[in-house]
């Protein structure tokens, strides 16, 4: 699809939240995947995002925050 160019490889940074790392998961820490997160439109991470030194790039959400009064 890409005129033999390879493919491109996105990847969530994950959805363990605190709990997790995306440094442990093989694919999100791969150096051949673009490794991406998200952000609240106030600039709040979410509380499904996991903290990651691989993370290339963050996109908005609409997802909760870890505010349990900023609603959903």
């Amino acid at each position: 699809g890409r005129g033999g160019k390879g493919s491109i490889y996105v990847w969530a940074s994950g959805d363990g939240g605190s709990y997790d790392d995306c440094n442990c998961d093989g694919y999100a820490s791969s150096m051949w995947t673009i490794s991406i997160n998200s952000a609240i439109n106030d600039g709040r991470t979410a509380l499904y995002d996991e903290s990651c030194s691989s993370t290339l790039a963050s996109t908005f959400s609409n997802g909760r925050t870890r505010d349990p009064e900023a609603g959903v």
